[in-house]
């Protein structure tokens, strides 16, 4: 990892003697204070921030230890100056002989952060020692409840955890004491804490670090070794609340090393061993914000600035290219009752494990079908052309119940002159999923235009999109929601909802503009804009992105995110309202935070991974809060947030958009390494970073093939060119004027 802190060369960020017995550092109007005892024997360590002191883990003891599972806690002996750092030594002594050495290095840099260089080396090892961890931590306030702030780990713990019907344990329950994570679980090595009346903020950074564990770290029992080389950060609550860092990291008090008991610690710990290595790098940052998505903007920024993630390139054209000839490869048309595309391909052979058809969300048969479509007529190859349309055809003619309700799932007879069947459910609850359907739609939509713009009229699919879209504008209900999924079934007239959560709101959002600017039909204009507004307020304003992973238990995930971000987008391009944007922004702020911006490797001692342990896992995301599964679905808006940088100029957000065009491909078969001799557009669908670590679910989904495939025609479609690097040499206005077109091209 690349991490460097540069000493200023400004008085503001030296080292200040306050005394003859003292020394201290400052950063910009924050402080930290090393300062003697009477005695002339010990310096105890603070912090000042915001006219506020902040202790350490253990007041007046900045050292701290967990020895064959006994608190000791300890304080400096010797502090000097030394190259523009102060550098702190300590030990800690056990009752049986033991000698814990710590050489704490403390140094300054951009306003408000400070960092600490931690070594404990072992001495005296006595046998009756057999485990340790060492601990840092700052008590942000002594006497405070949990929930007099607002918290933020990445992919983990947002603003309306302790509000929303959590899965999983961790991050759930507010009578907890202690919430803390193992980091290879995290996007980032992060915590952050937010005082809800002050807006003081104060973050906890584990920095460069190198996360590795091995084989043996499974279970709930205690693992002992020195190959565990990675920490967990959180949360205590006890009288007061504090940041905390835990090295090696055991996950407690809930943990998910084993979900299915999630109580209690997953304890991880050193051997009290000489020659144990034992030493990590801390960054303690102090700010103020006016508000929780300011707090995590920057704070998540911050970090992500200390790793400085890479770009890992591929050959995009011969990557669009692979997916596509997959597509090709896969789709059927003869020995079924209907055409369309398996919905899982084994891995590593290439198989065909499940024929059935799913519309959107995670089969994305109809944006598939459009991709054939707009590909067939870019290159004049009617084959292309012709299996999209099928397939569009297929659903245009059967979906639809006949009150406007797509069903979305169809499973196919193989058998001569049989039929297929309509399953009853795209989602756990029954009925029709909002986000299934408009997924699905909206592909229907685009192929009917991109064909409109080749000359070739397609009636019947603008007329199915305009009987969904007429069920969407008479179904909304009175505060301008929709539910999260509806029955088959009516009941006096109406599709009862089967699950009455309106998180999912966003969802239909954008299918009805582009309805709107292909119809002219104001109603679908006035549908979307009181969903958005029903958004702005439930969504946007709670920060309470929730729901749109519809086959998981309704909970906070990543994909609510991207979902805000695409919905009130396509509203600023329909209005051109800054309200809008700052909507799109806050939702891509927050939905980055779930991909990993660092490297976690794979077990020092695996054998072959399913996601290969060669490869960059930068890029992928994790998906839902109750689980710890990732996969390559930020690939979807690599597009938007480049609209994002051309909209507000934010380079972080061009940094993004690489990392989507480029990392979330890393387990792609793009060049025929991964799956040698089989198709280059397969892809494992999901995998753990945790342990065990890149396991893989090896299936290839059909909305693997179009999270790569939609941004790029978007790119293509909008810019000329599925190549960032070709579009950033367009001058920027044009390429803005490009960006403010969108909704014309589309």
């Amino acid at each position: 990892m690349s991490f460097s802190f540069r000493l200023a060369a400004l008085a503001l960020f030296l080292p200040v003697a306050l005394h003859a017995r003292d020394f201290g550092l400052s950063s910009g109007t924050s402080r930290l204070h090393l300062r003697q005892d009477a005695a002339g024997q010990s310096y105890s360590l603070t912090f000042e921030d915001d006219g506020k002191v902040l202790r350490t883990y253990s007041p007046d003891k900045p050292l701290s230890l967990e020895v064959n599972g006994e608190r000791l806690d300890g304080s400096y002996s010797t502090v000097v100056e030394q190259d523009g750092m102060l550098v702190c030594e300590g030990t800690i002594a056990t009752p049986h002989g033991t000698r814990f050495v710590f050489t704490d290095r403390f140094l300054s840099d951009k306003t408000g952060a400070f960092e600490l260089r931690r070594n404990i080396v072992i001495r005296n090892e006595s046998p009756e020692d057999r485990f340790f961890n060492s601990l840092f931590g700052i008590e942000v306030r002594e006497k405070s409840l949990l929930q007099d702030h607002e918290y933020f780990v990445p992919g983990v713990w947002y603003r309306t955890n302790f509000e929303t019907k959590m899965a999983g344990a961790l991050a759930k329950n507010p009578e907890d004491d202690y919430f803390l994570f193992r980091e290879d679980r995290l996007p980032l090595p992060l915590v952050a804490l937010r005082d809800t009346a002050s807006g003081q903020t104060v973050s906890l950074v584990h920095a460069a670090a190198e996360p590795a564990t091995f084989s043996g770290d499974r279970g709930k029992e205690r693992v002992t070794d020195a190959r565990l080389q990675f920490g967990s950060i959180g949360v205590r609550q006890l009288e007061g609340t504090s940041l905390a860092f835990l090295f090696p990291g055991s996950e407690g008090e809930k943990n998910h090393v084993f979900r299915r008991a999630p109580d209690g610690w997953a304890h991880r710990s050193h051997p009290v061993k000489s020659g144990t290595p034992h030493h990590y790098k801390l960054v303690i940052r102090f700010s103020k914000t006016a508000s929780y998505p300011e707090a995590v903007e920057t704070t998540w920024k911050h970090a992500f600035d200390l790793y400085q993630p890479k770009v890992r390139p591929v050959d995009v054209r011969a990557a669009f290219k692979g997916l596509v000839d997959t597509l090709d490869h896969y789709s059927v048309s003869q020995g079924y009752d209907a055409p369309g595309f398996p919905f899982s391909v084994h891995l590593p052979d290439g198989k065909v494990r499940s024929w059935n058809y799913q519309m959107g969300f995670v089969g994305r048969q109809l944006p598939n079908a459009y991709i054939l479509i707009h590909q067939g007529i870019l290159e004049k190859r009617a084959d292309l052309r012709k299996k999209g349309g099928d397939i569009v055809d297929f659903w245009a003619a059967n979906c639809l119940l006949p009150s406007g309700l797509p069903r979305t799932w169809y499973d196919p007879s193989t058998e001569k002159g049989g039929k297929g069947s309509w399953r009853k459910q795209d989602n756990p609850r029954g009925g029709t999923a909002m986000r299934v359907a408009t997924t699905g739609m909206e592909g229907m939509l685009n192929a009917w235009q991109v064909t409109k713009r080749a000359g070739d009229e397609k009636p019947a699919w603008l007329e199915t999109c305009r009987k969904f879209g007429d069920w969407l504008v008479s179904n909304q209900n009175d505060d301008s929601s929709y539910f999260l999924a509806y029955s088959h079934q009516l009941t006096d007239g109406k599709h009862l909802p089967t699950e009455s959560s309106k998180s999912t709101t966003i969802n239909p959002i954008r299918f009805l503009i582009l309805l709107h600017q292909a119809t002219g039909d104001s109603r679908y204009r006035d549908a979307a804009m009181r969903a958005g507004k029903f958004s702005l307020e439930h969504i946007h304003e709670r920060y309470h992105y929730v729901g749109s992973v519809i086959d998981n238990p309704n909970v906070i995930d990543r994909e609510s995110g991207q979902e805000a971000m695409y919905a009130f987008l396509a509203l600023h391009d329909l209005t051109g309202e800054k309200e809008w944007l700052d909507a799109a922004v806050q939702a891509a702020r927050y939905a980055e935070t779930w991909m990993y911006a660092y490297e976690v490797p794979a077990e020092s001692d695996s054998g072959p991974t399913d996601f290969p342990k060669n490869r960059s896992i930068v890029g992928q995301t994790l998906i839902a809060t109750g689980q710890s599964a990732a996969d390559l679905g930020f690939a979807f808006s690599s597009f938007d947030y480049y609209r994002l940088y051309l909209f507000t100029g934010d380079p972080h957000f061009l940094t993004i958009a690489r990392l989507l065009v480029h990392n979330t491909k890393q387990s792609l078969n793009w060049d025929g390494r991964l799956y040698p001799g089989l198709q280059k557009g397969l892809q494992l669908e999901a995998f753990t970073v945790t342990i065990p670590r890149r396991k893989g679910v090896m299936e290839c989904l059909s909305w693997n093939y179009t999270a790569h495939l939609d941004p790029l025609v978007r790119f293509q479609d909008t810019f000329g060119s599925m190549d960032i690097e070709a579009i950033e040499k367009l001058p920027l206005e044009k390429r803005r004027e490009m960006n403010r077109n969108v909704i014309k091209v589309r």
